[in-house]
């Protein structure tokens, strides 16, 4: 297998993964409000990949490209990697978290699908990406099975409301950011990155927290039971932590675009687990929904991948 078969491989392994935080989060928000798990969550998280980070580089299996400086000089990397934290990172979680006041869990995935056709736009308006009507139309029928889902009529939320466009914002909110992040991974590292990202979103979150007066005690809930232990493990040390790294792995490989168009699949993951661990009902439309948004991910990538051959058989003749 090529890396590029890797890059793959990991890309929809993430896409779904990051199906199922919404269903893990159910439990500890029967203990907690949203803001205070998104903090909870972060701290888990760059606790991990900071022994992760440590252990790699006293090891030699993980590269340490350059030091992330605290300076003036500095300020441009420390500013979108802030950014890529407490937007990118925390105010997604937040308001995905949110979200589910309003709508399903499985509302909450199918949403998220829209993150790579998001990415697929910031491309597009802040660096000149340029696609194929294939490849275009690819990712407007991923937008159409998202939509068939959000207006069912026999959704248990009685179709659109406003929790569907605070969970749109939680996926704008992590759009908006990955090309930043990309960048800043290219520069210091992919465990590096994320690591800086996750101290930023768990200290912009903390700092919130304090100025609003919320009950930061109410984390202790986490252990009122092991399945919720098991929970917040899962959000902070597998889904922040670990998988990040994976991400950003897929990413070097497959680019951004690709690796976006991947993450169509976390609506089905979505899906699958909302129906068998919290009983959500399983309708004609919900099911339509599904197949649009998942054969338009991989007709994309097929697109994407003739794109590429065909970029490269032009170079080869090129320098014939």
């Amino acid at each position: 297998m090529n890396r590029t078969a890797i890059g793959w491989a990991a890309a929809i392994f993430i896409g779904l993964l990051w199906g199922i935080p919404w269903i893990v989060g159910t439990p500890i928000l029967e203990v907690m409000d949203p803001q205070v798990l998104v903090w909870a969550r972060y701290t888990v998280a760059f606790i991990t990949l900071a022994i992760i980070l440590n252990v790699g580089i006293a090891t030699g299996k993980v590269e340490k490209k350059r030091d992330f400086k605290l300076n003036w000089e500095n300020r441009h990397d420390i500013f979108w990697s802030a950014a890529c934290g407490i937007i990118g990172q925390g105010a997604f979680s937040f308001l995905s978290f949110l979200s589910l006041d309003y709508i399903t869990a499985s509302e909450n995935g199918v949403i998220q699908g829209l993150i790579p056709i998001l990415i697929l736009s910031v491309g597009f308006v802040r660096h000149g990406a340029r696609f194929n009507n294939l490849q275009m139309l690819s990712a407007l029928g991923a937008f159409v099975g998202v939509a068939i889902l959000v207006m069912d009529p026999n959704s248990e939320t009685n179709g659109f409301n406003i929790g569907h466009l605070i969970c749109f914002g939680s996926a704008a909110s992590f759009a908006t950011m990955a090309y930043a992040r990309a960048e800043l991974a290219e520069k210091y590292g992919s465990v590096a990155t994320m690591f800086h990202q996750f101290v930023f979103a768990s200290i912009g979150f903390g700092m919130y927290l304090l100025f609003t007066g919320a009950d930061l005690s109410s984390a202790l809930g986490i252990f009122s039971s092991p399945l919720r232990i098991l929970c917040i493990t899962i959000l902070g040390v597998g889904i922040s932590g670990i998988s990040y790294l994976i991400y950003i792995y897929a990413m070097e490989r497959v680019g951004v675009d690709g690796t976006g168009m991947a993450l169509n699949l976390m609506p089905l993951s979505s899906f699958v687990l909302a129906v068998f661990a919290l009983g959500e009902s399983v309708t004609p439309m919900r099911l339509l929904a599904i197949v649009v948004v998942i054969g338009s991910m991989m007709m994309f990538m097929n697109f994407g991948n003739d794109k590429a051959k065909e970029a490269q058989t032009k170079l080869e003749a090129q320098e014939a």
